[in-house]
């Protein structure tokens, strides 16, 4: 069996069961976070009940579950979503921009062969949403011949260059924590046309016309024109007038964080490290050769 649940749980507006916040978070003081927590509450609740039918009907034990969130929390009230109670803190901003508080997502995976040491464990490894499906390929594979636990013990069957999915996750069951070197975040080369409506935030946000963001190891790069849209949507009332620097033509703006060292990304040392922006912006004009036009 392969089941696929989607919540819209956790998100404005904020509608949790009654009942909920009043025996369970009655303790939160902001309102907000209160009917957030409630969210969150409903949603456990949810995963518990299909965990406890996959358990009455003996399948727990042969059963791969993954849980995992698609965008850190929203956290700018009255700019784009009415109400918001979540918190991506430390890291920085959230929902609708990429710095790290807006494409970290919490996530953790169970399965009854997980060893002992694995369980309860962290993984450093630099991983995408995509690369889950490579892991469910290798499991329903396994499964077929008899045998779910050798699935994170065999060889990896290396993956489609037509795919983006990579076998980083098995890799990270295999206890092998390099991960992925590099993810393209975003890529826009072009403006908005005229007869497309873009996401819902675009008014209040600003419209990046030209820009990409890109993880290389421990770096990531905002490079392009439009990055003040970012810098709107910045719960931490930063201004970007004192962290953009211009690119060597002049025209391309452009803020690079060193992950390893600064994870809330507060300092942009692009200017420190010239040559590791010209090898992104080379890495991210390759990633443009095959781009597809999103608005066509």
């Amino acid at each position: 069996m392969f089941l696929v649940l989607s919540y819209t749980a956790p998100h404005s507006p904020l509608k949790p069961v009654d009942h909920i916040v009043k025996n369970r978070n009655q303790h939160i003081m902001d309102d907000a976070k209160r009917q957030y927590a409630a969210m969150v509450t409903q949603v456990d609740n949810g995963v518990g009940e299909i965990a406890d039918a996959l358990s009455r009907r003996k399948m727990w034990d042969n059963t791969v579950f993954l849980f995992m969130s698609d965008h850190g929390a929203a956290v700018m009230p009255n700019n784009c979503w009415d109400t918001v109670g979540g918190s991506n803190l430390p890291f920085r901003d959230g929902k609708g921009t990429y710095f790290e508080g807006g494409i970290k997502g919490a996530a953790f995976i169970w399965t009854p062969w997980l060893t002992a040491g694995q369980r309860g464990s962290r993984s450093p490894a630099l991983l995408h949403a995509v690369d889950v499906y490579s892991l469910i390929l290798a499991a329903a594979d396994d499964k077929l011949s008899g045998s779910l636990s050798s699935s994170f013990t065999k060889t990896n069957k290396p993956t489609s260059p037509d795919l983006d999915s990579g076998n980083f996750m098995i890799e990270v069951l295999n206890d092998n924590h390099t991960g992925r070197e590099t993810i393209l975040h975003n890529l826009v080369t072009g403006p908005i046309p005229a007869n497309k409506r873009g996401h819902y935030c675009s008014k209040k946000f600003g419209k990046p016309t030209n820009y990409a963001v890109l993880r290389h190891k421990n770096f990531k790069l905002f490079y392009g024109n439009g990055l003040e849209s970012f810098c709107q949507a910045d719960y931490l009332l930063k201004s970007c007038s004192d962290i953009l620097d211009k690119a060597h033509d002049g025209t391309e703006a452009l803020m690079l964080f060193d992950i390893d060292s600064d994870p809330y990304e507060t300092v942009n040392v692009a200017s420190s490290n010239p040559d590791i922006v010209d090898h992104m912006i080379r890495l991210i004009e390759d990633y443009k050769k095959d781009a597809l036009n999103a608005w066509m």
